[in-house]
């Protein structure tokens, strides 16, 4: 299943700033406090609020492509772009207004820090790369694949997911900092892009559980081969040993996968297949330990079966 697939599904983050109002071709929300023969400040103050709420629409992934969703496209330079124009407007509002209007121009300035935030964040999710990192999980606990490789590829997925749940715990800051007068400058309800924010938390947070769980599961398997690797030398404690350590690591890939209370509907699949694949890798070690290899095979086989 293509990753972007289930950001349209799930209805996710960035989806629901969709919900915002929009362009301002006509916003005149702000409040005059410059001389009537000059409202370069204020024009430029309402075209930052439009432009970055351009911005924030530019951040729907979802609408009618959710019928193909291999068409699905995520192109993080249009909202930079429109953040980029923003700040511009601001520097010269900045200049034009007086003193009294810079906390509003500062107001805006956190809005386009939210909003850049929340592009890097998307950008990290939409990514296409989940779907061929699973099928390298699933086809290595399957047997036809390498294991220090399929870890490599889990490893970076979860150093870019750390560095999206920085990026993305920063704009939620910077997002709690917005007062009453964000509404009334950007022409906006300040719990549609809550709402927003708060969806991509969760979509973070599964893709976040979905690694742990690869993780584990890659490091019994591991622990999986060795002892097998044991008890072909005779080396039965050390077979032992090693198959406890294997079982436990897919207990904690169950525990963690199934901990999963809010999975988007696109990422099920791949829940539901690694979960599959701990209960019977339980099965394949537990037997494996009580010298039933036909049974452990058996296992082992049926693991593979998950991913079929």
């Amino acid at each position: 299943m293509n990753r972007r697939q289930y950001l349209t599904r799930a209805g996710t983050g960035v989806g629901a700033l969709a919900l915002l109002a929009g362009c301002l071709d006509d916003f005149t929300g702000s409040d005059s406090s410059a001389e009537v023969g000059d409202r370069t400040g204020e024009r430029e103050l309402d075209r930052a609020a439009g432009a970055l709420n351009d911005a924030a629409l530019a951040l729907d992934v979802g609408g009618g492509a959710i019928e193909d969703p291999e068409t699905l496209e995520f192109d993080p330079d249009e909202p930079a772009g429109l953040i980029a124009d923003a700040r511009a407007h601001l520097e010269t509002a900045m200049d034009e207004l007086d003193e009294g209007r810079r906390p509003d121009v500062e107001t805006l300035r956190t809005y386009a820090d939210v909003l850049e935030g929340l592009v890097a964040v998307t950008d990290t999710v939409a990514d296409e790369g989940l779907e061929s990192e699973a099928e390298t999980v699933f086809a290595t606990i399957g047997g036809d694949g390498d294991i220090a490789t399929a870890t490599d590829t889990v490893g970076e997925r979860t150093s870019k997911l750390d560095e999206a749940r920085t990026e993305y715990d920063e704009a939620a800051d910077d997002f709690r900092t917005l007062e009453d007068r964000f509404e009334e400058l950007a022409g906006i309800d300040r719990t549609d892009l809550e709402s927003g924010i708060s969806t991509l938390s969760t979509v973070l947070d599964s893709l976040e559980t979905l690694g742990s769980g690869f993780e584990s599961l890659l490091a019994g398997y591991d622990d999986l081969e060795r002892g097998r690797a044991h008890a072909e030398d005779g080396a039965d404690k050390q077979a032992s040993e090693a198959y406890a350590d294997a079982e436990s690591a897919f207990e904690t890939a169950a525990a963690t996968l199934e901990g999963d209370e809010d999975t988007p509907a696109g990422l099920t699949d791949y829940f539901e297949t690694a979960i599959c694949q701990s209960d019977q890798l339980i099965d394949a070690v537990t037997a494996f330990d009580d010298g039933q290899q036909n049974e452990g095979e058996r296992a082992l086989a049926a693991a593979n079966d998950c991913a079929q």
